[in-house]
């Protein structure tokens, strides 16, 4: 049994990282003293005699991080990808983007499993993981296997992303306080017929947000209109086909609370080309404060899930796990902020 365990396996069991087990072997003192029983505990179990490789693995670097991202072009990704650069510079690391061509549950490009595979392989010295895959509420095996695998070759943090039974690093918004600070500001405008517009059931943010819009208006003693959930996607085209659908209702929502910014931009193009004025005719709202967002007419009001922090926060918990200076904190969960602009006012009628 001695002669299959390698110093993965000791990772694994031990619940730390390779790097971790390697500087355990170099006798670094990097290494705290409950990290440093649990791997002296697996390999006294299996009697484990390190090669002269597994020992110098920690030497190995490649001052190299993959960053694994669905579309650089969109303002949200980008922008924190930006951001993870400029920091890791910093750091004297170097980034290597690999953009999936929006690989996930609705458009399989399968690229997201290659650059796992690439990465698993010790390419680089750990990975950033942003969109995609990671969002999904219902993966199969074999991905969640490649996973695994990947998380027990390097260091992984992941962006606003969970997968049950992964143990990596988590950099993650609290989409919930935003939503209840857009609700608590549409109800402050007398606005109680209130929408939810964008995203897909099944990929992790729409469903949160979805939840959190529920429970917002349960606290102002409002229920939820199931109708006013119009299920379109995440671009400005679903802005456009969410509109044309909401004006086929026989009673419309006075305000709607968007995905993301892209569709309040399709939703505010479609009114205008419709003759209908936004504020005037609908309140709407965005979500992500992507720098477009201030170009548009009306100014988008919206939450600012500061994207350039999210990247920042992802290199720095990543290198330091990679110079053994890893907190026992995991997760770390950033504050979101409501940004007032001119796309929302008090019901029609109103004053």
């Amino acid at each position: 049994m001695g002669s299959k365990v390698t110093i993965y396996t000791i990772a694994r069991e031990a619940g730390v990282s390779v790097s971790t087990v390697s500087r355990f072997l170099n006798g670094s003192a990097n290494v705290s003293e409950e990290k440093r029983k649990r791997i002296e505990d697996i390999i006294k179990k299996y009697n484990f005699r390190p090669s002269a490789i597994a020992r110098n693995l920690s030497n190995q670097e490649t001052r190299m991080i993959g960053f694994i991202l669905p579309d650089v072009t969109h303002p949200f990704y980008g922008t924190a990808f930006v951001e993870a650069e400029k920091r890791a510079m910093e750091l004297g690391y170097t980034i290597l983007l690999c953009n999936t061509m929006n690989d996930n549950m609705l458009n399989n490009t399968h690229m997201e499993e290659r650059y796992i595979d690439i990465f698993s392989g010790k390419m680089v010295d750990g990975v950033i993981m942003m969109g995609g895959h990671i969002n999904e509420l219902q993966l199969d095996d074999h991905y969640i296997k490649k996973i695994k695998h990947l998380v027990n070759s390097v260091p992984v943090v992941m962006i606003n992303g969970e997968i049950e039974d992964v143990d990596c690093y988590r950099v993650m918004t609290n989409d919930e306080m935003g939503i209840q600070s857009l609700i608590n500001y549409f109800v402050s405008l007398k606005h109680e017929k209130i929408g939810f517009v964008g995203g897909i059931l099944g990929i992790q943010p729409t469903n949160k947000r979805l939840e959190a819009v529920k429970n917002a208006l349960k606290v102002h003693g409002i229920e939820f209109n199931d109708e006013w959930f119009i299920e379109t996607g995440f671009d400005i085209n679903s802005g456009v086909e969410a509109f044309e659908r909401m004006l086929q209702m026989s009673e419309r929502p006075t305000a709607v609370i968007c995905i993301n910014d892209l569709v309040a931009i399709g939703i505010i193009h479609s009114a205008a080309k419709f003759g209908l004025n936004i504020p005037e005719d609908l309140s709407v709202a965005g979500f992500d404060n992507i720098y477009l967002t201030e170009y548009v007419i009306p100014r988008i009001t919206t939450i600012d899930l500061n994207p350039k922090e999210l990247g920042k926060q992802a290199v720095d918990m990543l290198v330091n796990e990679l110079k053994g200076k890893s907190s026992e904190k995991k997760k770390v969960v950033m504050e979101t902020r409501l940004i007032i602009r001119d796309s929302c006012r008090s019901r029609k009628g109103d004053n």
